[in-house]
């Protein structure tokens, strides 16, 4: 007997709603700030991450994507968070 579990009580609570395409489905926007170093200093820039529940939505880099919405685009492929039930992505804002 095979264990499913129900993922979307981990984004109720925080998640916002987001649109790629006809796709629509709740995400966990999250924006670290990232130091960047450069050749004689540094500088904070807003990275903004996206995790949703990989069976819910297919996204590619260079998509657009809507979070709450706020116009994104997909700054590269997902990758899979853990046993890969979540995927995340990185987004620049539009």
């Amino acid at each position: 007997m095979a264990f499913t579990e129900d993922l979307a009580p981990f984004i109720a609570d925080f998640g916002l709603p987001c649109i790629a395409g006809a796709q629509q489905f709740m995400g966990l926007l999250d924006q670290p700030d990232e130091l960047q170093q450069l050749q004689r200093g540094g500088a904070i820039t807003r990275e903004y991450n996206l995790t949703y529940i990989s069976t819910l939505a297919t996204l590619t880099r260079g998509q657009a994507v809507s979070v709450a919405g706020v116009a994104y685009t997909v700054r590269e492929a997902p990758r899979q968070v853990g046993d890969g039930a979540f995927s995340a992505v990185l987004l620049s804002k539009v």
